[in-house]
């Protein structure tokens, strides 16, 4: 997918395709919060000036340095290019960014053995139930590691157990509203995907949706014969 580099920085930080306010949750989620869409601009916008003083707060008058990991993978060519943008913006606010392109599967093993303290990094994600989303990047016993703590798992633990749609909306919001005040994620870019084919090629294709951030299901496509 070719990415226009303005276009990503004009995006980032600028309230567009901002649906996701907790990373993984969308109106029609359990747990959703329509609070979290006016409480947006106040906890997340980008302010460069008031960053640069939490910075001063937090003893970096000077700023400081971060490493910033981007990777290339099958339909995630676009991962530098992001990573890129996201260091502008970080300048500006007085960090300097040092990028560095690595392999996906390094970067896997780097968070999957909770060795990426250093770093921070762009992924692509897609939407998913919220249980398998929780389950998948926020569940201490899972392979993701990208935050975890102990409300997280005593709410995760308990949604998994409960079949009652109240409680559940109760249980997925709790961690939702964690998520979003303890700043898990930094929402970056939030687009639908489109999938073009052509018909005198492809005479149907049995489409469920996007799986971990990518096109699937390639194996449904039925050719025209």
């Amino acid at each position: 997918m070719a990415v226009n580099r303005q276009e990503i920085i004009q995006t980032i930080f600028a309230g567009e395709g901002k649906l996701a306010y907790v990373s993984g949750w969308l109106p029609i989620s359990e747990g959703w919060n329509p609070e979290w869409e006016k409480r947006f601009e106040q906890q997340y916008s980008y302010n460069p000036a008031r960053a640069k003083e939490l910075l001063k707060e937090a003893g970096y008058p000077s700023g400081m340095k971060l490493k910033l990991l981007a990777f290339t993978n099958p339909g995630e060519s676009e991962g530098p290019q992001v990573a890129d943008a996201l260091g502008i913006y970080l300048k500006e606010v007085g960090i300097e960014p040092e990028m560095e392109v690595i392999d996906w599967a390094r970067l896997r093993d780097m968070f999957r053995n909770k060795n990426i303290q250093c770093c921070i990094w762009p992924n692509i994600i897609s939407w998913r139930p919220v249980e398998d989303w929780i389950r998948v990047a926020y569940y201490s016993k899972s392979a993701g590691h990208n935050f975890e703590d102990e409300f997280i798992d005593k709410h995760y633990l308990t949604l998994s157990q409960t079949v009652n749609p109240e409680e559940r909306q109760r249980l997925a919001r709790a961690i939702g509203d964690h998520l979003f005040d303890e700043f898990a994620d930094i929402p970056l870019i939030w687009f639908h995907n489109e999938v073009v084919v052509n018909p005198k090629v492809v005479a149907d294709w049995q489409y469920p949706g996007l799986g971990a951030g990518r096109s699937t299901h390639f194996h449904l496509l039925q050719a025209v014969k």
